[in-house]
């Protein structure tokens, strides 16, 4: 089995494991759960599978090291995403990472701070609008 595959199943059973602690916690805990499955989001695959092939306008004509990956999901939110509506499988669980909760694009290293502040819980209604508040323009590589 592959260190990938091991670590989406890491995740799913943390997932399925955490899920009935969450539903009875308080909401300070649950906003601390949903952290650490943010965490865990972290540290699953960003590649090809996951790259939107979108750029900003603004990163294309930086050089290669001044373009960050960003993601269009904040991984506290997906935390809290996937404990409010946990995946049924591993296949799920891969499948909605691959093309949602992990899909990433590519900025400058500016665009991704100024991000941040729509990517807050309670800011954040979705990638979309995120993307026109900070003013960035995605175009195809």
């Amino acid at each position: 089995m592959s260190k990938t595959q091991q670590k989406f199943e890491a995740v799913f059973n943390l997932l399925v494991n955490l899920k009935q602690t969450y539903d009875t916690s308080t909401e300070y805990q649950k906003e601390f759960l949903s952290t650490i499955i943010g965490a865990a989001i972290y540290y699953l695959p960003t590649n090809k599978l996951t790259f939107s092939g979108k750029i900003s306008e603004k990163a294309l004509e930086l050089p290669k090291n001044k373009r960050v990956k960003e993601h269009e999901y904040p991984r506290k939110i997906v935390g809290k995403i996937l404990l409010d509506t946990t995946p049924n499988s591993v296949d799920e669980l891969k499948e909605v990472y691959i093309t949602k909760y992990g899909v990433w694009n590519l900025v400058s290293k500016a665009e991704n701070t100024i991000l941040r502040k729509y990517q807050k819980e309670g800011v954040f209604v979705s990638p979309e609008i995120s993307y026109i508040l900070a003013e960035i323009i995605l175009i195809k590589l």
